[in-house]
């Protein structure tokens, strides 16, 4: 009768709820903590130690979004070049409506300047998804899974700190609880699965690396509906490429040119895999490496008649920027080129680097929130990365991994006997996807996101170690 109580629904219920307000205390304690400006050091700059990198440039495009606003812009032409489409939209709609500003007359971020309100939307908006995955997922597993399951997602650190931050993983969770809901109950009718394509469309607005996660879905839904798969594939694609075309449809009002996949994505082989690849397979350093590819980017510019000049220096980080759009394309477009030559020219040097970054992707971190806003830079004497507490977090982390996919590998093994082989297969598939297109950043934080598609195993295996103590203790 104990064994009920804790295993029911209202027990799923009270988890979603105290772990809502965990994460609202814990966005508090972040925001009177880091919700200021700091000096980096042996500089003058000033910089938000809650937005450093990728968050802080979100933060200064959905700036130029309000000032288009304000500004009387046609929709479809606010703002400039973007990593991901969606972040600063909802950014500087919140901003707009709130009718309070990004940043001061100096051209700093502001502080004391409506965080909080955002942080909690952004987390409500999870766990109203989680809850609405939950009323789903009780009608198809017993109720001991389901707890397990929803007391992962609802808790666990690695997902639970993202809520507390600005990155892009506390938008991108959501509307993987959501593909997660459809994948469980897997509906036939057609306006669900459009609303499906709508979903993995909003997935790739926030994140480019998801634009393929549409061929696992489509594979699913061939092995589970059969002959009825074609208008339900012909509905979830319809949905994607509704998204895609606003994406494009803006692009081109801005630029004149069709395209939907930004320059980033181009750019992240050239900068982050090629040059160590030609590194391992030339046998030079990684400096060296960088200066011949960097060599033959000039050499590429001035054949081209690119104008170089808008280079601020030429070290080989440096992209540049190029204002006529035509020339920038094509810019980009041999950079993506030259990666990719350099990766299918060397599969073995390929191989080795890959591997070794997919090592460090697939350890936990529990703790990158809580020490991207506590150190100040990313290179230097306070940087997080080779420093002490570094160090000291590794075995930790290596122990709290190595017991998650214990768990995990057991409720694999339960899920194959137990439920649905073709959603088992399909979960797995979903996992494994980051570390196809961003394992090689060796970024443990890209593997994050597959947390949720294994919360199914980690919640069946929870269950089936549990049933396992219970059958034991009855026999003796």
């Amino acid at each position: 009768m104990i064994n009920h109580k804790i295993y029911s629904k209202l027990s799923i219920n009270i988890v979603l709820i105290l772990s809502f307000l965990l994460s609202i205390s814990l966005s508090f304690h972040y925001l009177s903590k880091y919700d200021k400006l700091i000096q980096i050091e042996d500089t003058l700059e000033l910089i938000h130690p809650m937005l450093k990198s990728s968050p802080g440039n979100h933060w200064l495009e959905a700036d130029e979004i309000i000032n288009d606003i304000k500004n009387k812009k046609n929709f479809f032409e606010y703002g400039s070049d973007y990593d991901e489409f969606l972040p600063q939209r909802i950014l500087a709609l919140y901003y707009y409506i709130s009718d309070q500003t990004i940043y001061d007359q100096n051209g700093n971020l502001r502080t004391d300047n409506g965080k909080f309100l955002y942080l909690i939307l952004k987390t409500l908006l999870f766990y109203l998804a989680l809850f609405y995955f939950a009323h789903k997922i009780t009608k198809i597993l017993p109720t001991k899974n389901c707890f397990f399951i929803i007391l992962f997602l609802a808790i666990e650190p690695t997902i639970f700190q993202f809520h507390s931050s600005f990155f892009n993983e506390s938008l991108f969770f959501p509307l993987q609880i959501l593909l997660l809901t459809y994948l469980v109950s897997s509906p036939t009718n057609l306006f669900s699965n459009f609303v499906t394509g709508i979903i993995l469309g909003l997935m790739f607005s926030v994140s480019v690396e998801s634009f393929y996660l549409i061929i696992p879905i489509i594979l699913f839904q061939l092995l589970t509906f059969k002959k009825k798969s074609f208008k339900i594939i012909f509905s979830c694609i319809f949905g994607f490429i509704f998204v895609l075309s606003i994406i494009t449809f803006h692009n081109y009002k801005r630029t004149n040119n069709i395209f939907f996949m930004n320059d980033g994505a181009k750019t992240a082989l050239y900068l982050y895999i090629a040059p160590n690849i030609l590194s391992i397979s030339k046998e030079i350093s990684n400096d060296k490496a960088q200066s011949i590819m960097n060599t033959q980017k000039f050499e590429w510019l001035k054949k081209n008649k690119i104008n170089i000049s808008l280079f601020k220096n030429k070290t080989f980080s440096h992209i540049g920027f190029i204002d006529n759009e035509v020339d920038r394309l094509k810019y980009y477009n041999y950079l993506q080129y030259a990666a990719l030559n350099i990766i299918i020219k060397n599969p073995l040097s390929t191989a080795k680097f890959i591997f070794k970054k997919n090592l460090h992707t697939l350890v936990l971190n529990p703790f990158f929130i809580k020490n991207f806003h506590k150190f100040d830079t990313v290179n230097g004497k306070l940087a997080y990365y080779k420093s002490e507490t570094h160090t000291n977090e590794i075995p930790y982390r290596i122990t709290y991994t190595i017991v998650l996919y214990i768990i995990m590998l057991i409720g694999i093994f339960y899920s194959f006997k137990n439920i649905n082989k073709i959603l088992a297969f399909s979960l797995l598939i979903l996992a494994i996807y980051p570390v196809f297109v961003l394992g090689w950043m060796g970024a443990n934080r890209y593997f994050v996101p597959s947390l949720i598609y294994l919360s199914i195993f980690f919640g069946n295996g929870m269950a089936c170690i549990l049933n396992r103590q219970i059958l034991k203790t009855k026999l003796e």
